[in-house]
């Protein structure tokens, strides 16, 4: 059962001109992956979404939806030994220390060079989209189809829109945020942050209504 719905926040906040440039290298790091390391798998998809895209003068961190696809079929057992070569020659990274993380270093070796080692990027399951974008707050599609949209950052954010109401429609219909996919305590959490009708919509889809204002009656 799925349990992360909404992002962590820092205590501590960037300047909105530090975040720019975080955005920026990343951005940079991604199409360089694309052009240059994507024999197996590729940035497919990255949606901007929190306080970033909201273009706040403060910035906790970096929310990124990120999909990664892959670029051809492989056996993984069969290739890791040649792979693992080349990570190690040419992105510095160590050998795995077991088979597990052997046969998905190629998905994981994507997001690892993406990030750079910065905490600041909170990189979501691309599968959390829906529900995250429900909030109607800001976001910007940066990667589509293993294409960036935007080489610039700062255009990127000052591009960010809310979903329209067909958009909204057809997220809710698709099964964003499903009773049956999530604890009550974490449905009714992530349906306290949603604007009031989008919030009835999909109580009136999950036929949840009286198990919501139950709970959140009984947690008042």
């Amino acid at each position: 059962m799925r349990r992360k719905i909404l992002p962590k926040k820092y205590k501590t906040k960037l300047s909105f001109s530090t975040a720019l440039n975080k955005l920026q290298q990343f951005l940079d790091r991604v199409e360089y992956w694309n052009a240059n390391y994507s024999k197996y798998y590729r940035v497919s998809d990255v949606v901007l979404l929190g306080s970033l895209a909201r273009s706040e003068p403060k910035v906790g961190d970096l929310d990124l939806c990120v999909n990664i696809e892959r670029v051809q079929a492989f056996s993984p057992s069969e290739k890791k030994e040649e792979y693992s070569e080349w990570r190690s020659s040419t992105l510095g990274y160590a050998h795995p220390s077991n088979y597990g993380d052997e046969l998905y270093m190629f998905q994981t070796d994507v997001i690892r060079f993406i990030k750079a080692g910065d905490g600041r990027f909170d990189v979501l399951q691309w599968h959390e989209l829906p529900s995250l974008s429900l909030t109607l707050d800001p976001l910007t599609k940066l990667v589509s189809k293993g294409e960036l949209q935007y080489s610039n950052a700062r255009e990127a954010v000052a591009n960010a829109t809310c979903l329209s109401g067909e958009e909204i429609n057809s997220t809710i219909e698709k099964g964003a945020l499903s009773r049956k996919d999530y604890e009550i305590s974490v449905y009714c959490n992530a349906l306290s942050k949603y604007p009031e009708h989008v919030r009835d919509a999909i109580l009136e889809r999950d036929k949840c209504h009286d198990e919501y204002y139950a709970h959140i009656g009984n947690h008042a």
